[in-house]
């Protein structure tokens, strides 16, 4: 029988919850991206455990900053107003929970061709999101020799994650396409993290071969008998990294990634078969 990732990676459900939150702070990480905290009573019970754990978060349904925010409708576990026109969605990662401190992270990238971009270009104290989510929790192997994690701005905040969790000692290959100069974050495990930063330059994003072709190159470089790849970002970049790591005889026990996005299509799904 042959392995996959997903006999290595540990799946752990949690039920699926509807929150109304309060925005409690904006910090500007770059230009292009803001990191956004949350809180509120409806955060109680919240969880999420692994470096790519998901929430969907509900904007405003006028592209305005004020109340109007549509929730979604659980029933049964189940979420049952989907197809409510005034939805307005889209998938983010978590980056922290704070327990203690009554805080959920998220980065946010910011754009003015969406209306979540638009949002985290205005977000302030006080302004109201809803969320629903984490379904669950994926909990990834944190023993390998080494790492190879790749991303566009969407995967950042998982990267961000992975360098959280990995060991000290780790030999860490980050590769992360953005923008232009001047986009760059700062990365936790900088000591240990060989980082690479890929610039557009003017180009759309998701209509350059950056990533996978850093992907390529990076390959020979790494120990592939001890070896976890993972990338996120625009679907097609991700198939092409998939490509280059059955080029490289790495088998599917030893990678997890997922296209975050598809250009020209509005909420992808990431769990399709073209993500």
């Amino acid at each position: 029988m042959t392995t996959t990732s997903a006999d290595v990676v540990r799946r752990v459900p949690l039920p699926l919850v509807a929150r109304r939150l309060t925005v409690h702070r904006v910090e500007e990480l770059s230009p292009t991206m803001r990191r956004v905290a949350l809180g509120g009573p409806d955060l109680a019970g919240f969880e999420a455990h692994g470096p790519a754990d998901h929430v969907k978060v509900f904007f405003p349904h006028d592209d305005g900053d004020g109340d109007g925010v549509t929730m979604p409708v659980l029933e049964d576990g189940r979420w049952v107003n989907r197809a409510d026109p005034s939805l307005v969605y889209r998938d983010y990662t978590v980056r922290t929970f704070d327990p203690a401190a009554g805080e959920l992270v998220i980065d946010m990238v910011v754009h003015a061709h969406g209306p979540a971009g638009r949002w985290a270009a205005q977000a302030r104290p006080g302004l109201v999101l809803g969320t629903l989510g984490p379904r669950g929790s994926m909990l990834v192997p944190l023993d390998r020799d080494a790492y190879l994690l790749a991303a566009d701005e969407t995967g950042l905040p998982a990267l961000l994650n992975w360098l959280d969790r990995l060991p000290t000692q780790t030999c860490v290959r980050a590769l992360v396409e953005v923008g232009a100069p001047g986009e760059e974050i700062d990365l936790p495990g900088a000591a240990r993290t060989d980082v690479t930063w890929l610039y557009r330059n003017g180009a759309a994003p998701g209509t350059t071969t950056l990533l996978q072709d850093a992907v390529r190159d990076a390959l020979p470089t790494l120990p592939t008998s001890s070896l976890w790849a993972w990338a996120a970002g625009e679907a097609a970049a991700v198939r092409g990294i998939r490509a280059h790591l059955a080029g490289a005889g790495i088998g599917r026990e030893a990678f997890a990634m997922t296209g975050y996005w598809r250009v020209g299509v509005a909420n992808f799904d990431h769990h399709s078969p073209d993500a």
